[in-house]
C-alpha cells in the first residue's frame, strides 16, 4: 500500500499531466524524508510537517509542468534565493536541466549541497552570493554567468522586480517564471508564455524581453 505522502505526490503529478516515475517519485521522497531531518538545524523552512513538506513540493511541481508544457526539458535554469529548496530541488530532482542555485547563507547552501548529493544531482551548482540591480554579488562560489534559457525565484521579490532582475541573466526569449497568488494577475507589459493553476498559487512563465524592444506588451497567450 502506498504511504500517504507517496500516494499525494502521485495524485498531483497525475493533475498536472507530469509522468511519476518510480525514479523521480523516489527522488521527491528523499528530499521530504531531508527536510523533516533538517529543516530545523539547516534553517531551511519553517514547517516541516507532512502537509507543509506536501504543500510546498506540489507547488514546486507546478514549476515542473510549466516547464514541461513549455518544451523546456534542458538547458539551463537559474534558481534565486534557494535556500528553502523549493522549487530548486524539485526541479533538480525532476529535470535534466543543468542548474545553478543561488543562496547566500552559508548554513542553507550548504544544506542545498547535502540535498543534491542525496538525489544524485552534484552536477548542480550552488553558488553563494546575491543577485541584486543586474549585478552579481558574489560570496563564495565563482561567477555567475548570463545565458539561462529560465528562471525562477519564490519568495524573494515582487514579480515585478523579479521580471528586472532576471532579465540580464535569461537570454532573449527565454522564460521567466514568476510566482503568483492563485487568479493574480502578472504584471503589466510581460510576455505571458503559459501558465499552471493550483489551488493557492500560479506558476506563469513570462519571456524574456530586452528592455526597450518595439512591441514588447503583454501577450496573454496561455499553454
Amino acid at each position: 500500500m502506498l504511504a500517504v505522502s507517496e500516494a499525494v505526490l502521485r495524485d498531483a503529478c497525475e493533475q498536472l499531466g507530469l509522468q511519476a516515475t518510480t525514479g523521480r517519485i523516489d527522488k521527491l521522497l528523499i528530499l521530504k524524508d531531508f527536510f523533516k531531518f533538517y529543516a530545523r538545524s539547516m534553517n531551511l523552512t519553517g514547517r516541516a510537517d507532512e502537509a507543509a513538506l506536501n504543500s510546498h513540493i506540489v507547488e514546486a511541481l507546478q514549476v515542473v509542468a510549466l516547464a514541461q508544457r513549455l518544451g523546456i526539458g534542458g538547458g539551463r535554469w537559474l534558481d534565486v534565493g534557494s535556500g528553502g529548496g523549493f522549487p530548486g530541488l524539485v526541479l533538480a530532482a525532476w529535470l535534466e536541466v543543468r542548474l545553478v542555485l543561488v543562496e547566500p547563507r552559508a548554513k542553507r547552501a550548504s544544506g542545498l549541497e547535502l540535498a543534491l548529493a542525496r538525489i544524485g544531482r552534484q552536477d548542480a551548482k550552488v553558488l553563494r552570493g546575491r543577485v541584486e540591480a543586474g549585478k552579481w554579488k558574489p560570496i563564495e562560489g565563482g561567477a555567475l554567468e548570463p545565458g539561462f534559457d529560465a528562471a525562477s525565484a519564490r519568495a524573494v521579490f515582487a514579480p515585478e522586480r523579479w521580471v528586472a532582475e532576471a532579465r540580464p541573466w535569461v537570454r532573449p526569449g527565454g522564460m521567466i517564471c514568476l510566482h503568483l497568488g492563485a487568479g493574480e494577475v502578472p504584471p503589466e507589459g510581460v510576455r505571458v508564455l503559459g501558465r499552471v493553476d493550483g489551488d493557492r498559487w500560479s506558476a506563469v512563465g513570462v519571456e524574456n524581453v530586452p528592455r526597450g524592444t518595439v512591441g514588447a506588451g503583454e501577450a496573454g497567450a496561455s499553454v
